[in-house]
């Protein structure tokens, strides 16, 4: 029996996927969590052949949980389940060691094919995102050259987070923030506060996050 756990912060839609999960012959959901802390505690007592994991989580970040499993397991499966946009995230989850990313939108029957395909040891993505990375054409965005930490806070800024409201989510100090801010400010090029909200605010309108 494979055994897969989910780390998803939505309890409703968690509870859906371990369900339609559970009654496909040959898987079994072996536990949840809806934050990296518990996910960590849970993976060590139930030891799964797969995590599925939702990037956007309580109190934290799936890049978060993603590096840690590796660290930690480095052979354990990931498959990332996210609203952010494929073509935003799914080269930077492969690179990190992930074996899939799917949007979830695409509905469960999606999710429950690429599990069987990460189990058989392949890399799932869609077509979409399979063809641009053949053809050495996936979309570049000016986020590519930020670190995974300055990528999440970038992310959190667009979404009109404060340097304090980041602080708490991330369990990092303000100062610490702020000088990821400041590196990102560097990174991109961008000559002031204001030019760094409005374009994480255009990124994530443009799709950063669905």
């Amino acid at each position: 029996m494979e055994r897969v756990f989910i780390v998803e912060d939505h309890p409703i839609y968690r509870e859906g996927l371990a369900s339609y999960i559970n009654e496909e012959p040959g898987i079994e959901v072996c536990g949840v969590a809806d934050s990296v802390g518990e996910a960590l505690d849970r993976i060590e007592a139930t030891r799964p052949h797969l995590v599925v994991v939702d990037l956007q989580l309580k109190g934290s970040s799936g890049l978060d949980l993603i590096q840690d499993i590796r660290y930690r397991w480095p052979d354990l499966y990931i498959l990332v389940l996210s609203m952010y946009d494929e073509i935003r995230y799914a080269d930077r989850v492969l690179r990190m060691g992930a074996r899939g990313y799917v949007m979830k939108d695409k509905g469960p029957e999606t999710v429950l094919q690429a599990i069987k395909t990460v189990l058989q040891g392949k890399i799932y993505a869609s077509q979409r995102v399979k063809d641009q990375l053949l053809m050495g054409t996936i979309e570049r965005s000016p986020t590519d050259v930020l670190t995974d930490r300055e990528m999440q806070i970038f992310q959190l800024l667009g979404e009109g987070l404060s340097v304090a409201e980041i602080a708490e989510q991330l369990n990092r100090s303000p100062k610490t923030i702020q000088n990821h801010i400041d590196h990102i400010r560097t990174r991109m090029n961008i000559k002031n506060r204001q030019e760094l909200y409005q374009k994480s605010k255009e990124w994530v309108l443009g799709g950063g996050a669905a």
